[in-house]
C-alpha cells in the first residue's frame, strides 16, 4: 500500500495551523507531520522529516515564508518536496513573486482553502499512482 502524502504546515499561528491540520487530514491519504511557526523550526522539519508538501505561510514568527522558499529551492535534495503557500495576502504581484522564487502554488488563506485541499488530494493520488 502506498503511504500518505507528507504535509508540513508552517504557519505562526497556531488555530490557524490547528484548522489547516484538520481540514488537510485525510486517513490513510493524506498526513500532517509537522507544524512549524517560524523560519528555522519550518526549514529544521523539512530537513528531517522529509515531507512531500509544505503549506507555507509567508507570515512566520521569525523569518518568513519566502526565505523558506529560497532555502529549500536552493537545495537539490530537497527539489521534489512542493511548497504551496497560504497567505491573506494576495496581490497579483506577491502571488507572482512566490512562484518565481519557486513556490508551486498560491492560495488565498480565506477563499481558496477549497482549492488547496484539492491540490493535496491530486498530489496524493500522484504519489499512489507512482508507486
Amino acid at each position: 500500500m502506498a503511504s500518505p502524502l507528507a504535509v508540513f504546515i508552517a504557519d505562526d499561528s497556531a488555530p490557524v495551523a490547528e484548522m489547516l491540520t484538520e481540514l488537510i487530514h485525510s486517513p490513510g491519504r493524506i498526513e500532517v507531520v509537522g507544524v512549524g511557526a517560524t523560519e528555522e523550526a519550518t526549514l529544521a522539519s523539512i530537513d528531517t522529516l522529509k515531507p512531500d508538501a509544505v503549506v507555507l505561510d509567508l507570515q512566520l514568527k521569525t523569518g518568513s515564508g519566502t526565505n523558506v522558499i529560497r532555502a529549500v529551492r536552493a537545495r537539490a535534495e530537497l527539489s521534489d518536496v512542493r511548497l504551496l503557500v497560504t497567505s491573506n495576502h494576495t496581490s497579483p504581484q506577491l502571488r507572482a513573486g512566490c512562484l518565481q522564487l519557486g513556490a508551486d502554488a498560491y492560495f488565498d488563506k480565506v477563499k481558496e482553502l477549497g482549492a488547496l485541499c484539492k491540490h493535496l488530494a491530486e498530489l496524493a493520488d500522484e504519489k499512489r499512482g507512482a508507486r
